[in-house]
């Protein structure tokens, strides 16, 4: 039988994590930002350790306890990498714990090179090559397994391992999920924080904000540096896939803005040629002098779809609110750029035509490459982005009207530097939320 252990000094313990906090600006410097953002808590109510959204990291006291300085660093640097890849809001709309353990598996691979090391501290979850592959892919292979071994669908539902006597073993840990609780494995969930520790709300979102952008700084720097190469580069969002697949519309799940809002933003933007054969709608009727109107001669829609990574679970809803929008307003050519961090396609359809497409990408999340493609064309006065705002997006300015469409869940701190931003809502409810 083996001795107890003694009961860890809980205040060494948060001292040893936040140190690990600021060793972990050595190997990945763009992370700074981050570390500062992060508010470390010895809570035991987590077996291992899990980060909320907002920031705030929680360790198990007697978990810190049996890792050793390098081993702390590498989960230290799990953690934040969770934040950095967006976790949380990339998990929306998916099985929470199932996207947490895929990238848990991406992000236990990049440590290993990253750091060093040749094993996976604490009996975590260990997929060689994951870091090369997106999260979607690293789901589908770990249903692949699950189903060969005769489970179904389920995916491993644990992160960290510790055993009773303190070294890694077989002994399950991971988020509050493990009592039904929270299940999403040490991605902790907006509403565990608030029940636990009384966030308000707006505060919370507030601070998740702050934290996305400490992450996309972080990014920026490490692109402008050239720190980020290869498979981390793949795995921040900022290169193009190579997959993709025939989607089927969703027609009626999300509805687009209300009618006019967006209808006069097309007339106001992408208004016909001049033409006497119409009076102008806005001429005084004691003007003196005879001006010419607008001609309608067809009604072209240049749409940019994100086709990131991220997407992939929307773009059945995103095509069918598309399709839904055009009958509505009359339009009766679209002009569909996909992209993810690059171009994948640029092709002219008809609304009919929307009802199912080939929609290649499913890579990083940058728009950049879209709006540049549109600005070497002269004749476009006008673009709809349809995307979750889980992008990047250069700030221009660009020769053109921008319109940004986001689905009802996408995040709210979204705010380009170019265009107005307008919500889908879902189909049972009647209002839409505009921003600016």
């Amino acid at each position: 039988m083996n001795a107890p252990h003694a009961a860890p000094d809980r205040d060494a313990e948060r001292r040893r994590v936040e140190r690990a906090l600021r060793r972990a600006t050595v190997p990945f410097p763009y992370l700074a930002g981050l570390c500062a953002e992060a508010r470390v808590a010895i809570d035991d109510r987590v077996p291992t350790m899990g980060v909320f959204a907002s920031g705030r990291m929680l360790a198990n006291a007697t978990f810190v306890a049996r890792l050793d300085d390098a081993d702390l660093l590498f989960v230290v640097a799990h953690e934040l990498l969770h934040l950095a890849l967006r976790t949380h809001r990339r998990a929306v709309g998916a099985d929470r714990m199932q996207f947490n353990v895929a990238h848990d598996y991406i992000i236990n691979d990049l440590l290993r090179g990253a750091l060093g090391t040749t094993r996976i501290p604490a009996g975590g979850l260990d997929m060689p090559g994951a870091r090369l592959r997106s999260a979607e892919e690293v789901l589908l292979e770990m249903r692949r397994a699950a189903r060969a071994r005769g489970d179904g669908d389920d995916a491993p539902r644990r992160m960290w391992r510790v055993a009773e006597d303190g070294s890694p073993g077989d002994l399950q840990g991971g988020g509050p999920g493990d009592d039904g609780g929270d299940d999403g494995g040490d991605v902790l969930a907006d509403a565990t924080e608030r029940d636990w520790f009384g966030e308000d709300r707006d505060a919370q979102r507030a601070r998740a904000r702050e934290v996305e952008a400490a992450a996309r700084r972080g990014v920026a720097i490490a692109r402008a540096t050239g720190a980020l190469r290869g498979s981390l580069l793949a795995q921040m969002g900022l290169l193009p896939g190579d997959s993709g697949d025939d989607v089927d519309a969703e027609r009626g799940a999300w509805r687009a803005p209300p009618a006019l809002a967006l209808q006069r933003w097309i007339e106001s933007v992408a208004a016909g040629p001049r033409t006497f054969e119409r009076a102008p709608r806005r001429a005084p009727p004691d003007a003196g002098v005879v001006l010419p109107g607008r001609r309608r001669e067809g009604a072209l829609l240049v749409v940019v779809l994100d086709t990131s990574g991220s997407m992939v679970a929307s773009l059945g809803r995103a095509l069918g609110a598309l399709a839904d929008a055009c009958d509505a307003m009359g339009i009766d050519r679209v002009r569909l750029v996909q992209c993810d961090a690059a171009v994948t396609a640029d092709d002219l359809v008809g609304p009919a035509d929307l009802a199912r497409r080939r929609l290649d990408g499913w890579g990083g999340s940058d728009m950049g490459p879209a709006l540049r493609h549109l600005a070497a064309d002269a004749t476009v006065r006008a673009a709809v982005v349809l995307t979750d705002g889980d992008v990047l997006v250069p700030d221009g300015p660009w020769p053109f009207e921008l319109l940004w469409l986001l689905p009802p869940d996408a995040s709210a701190s979204f705010a380009p530097a170019q265009g107005r931003v307008l919500r889908l809502t879902d189909s049972d409810r009647p209002d839409a939320r505009s921003g600016t």
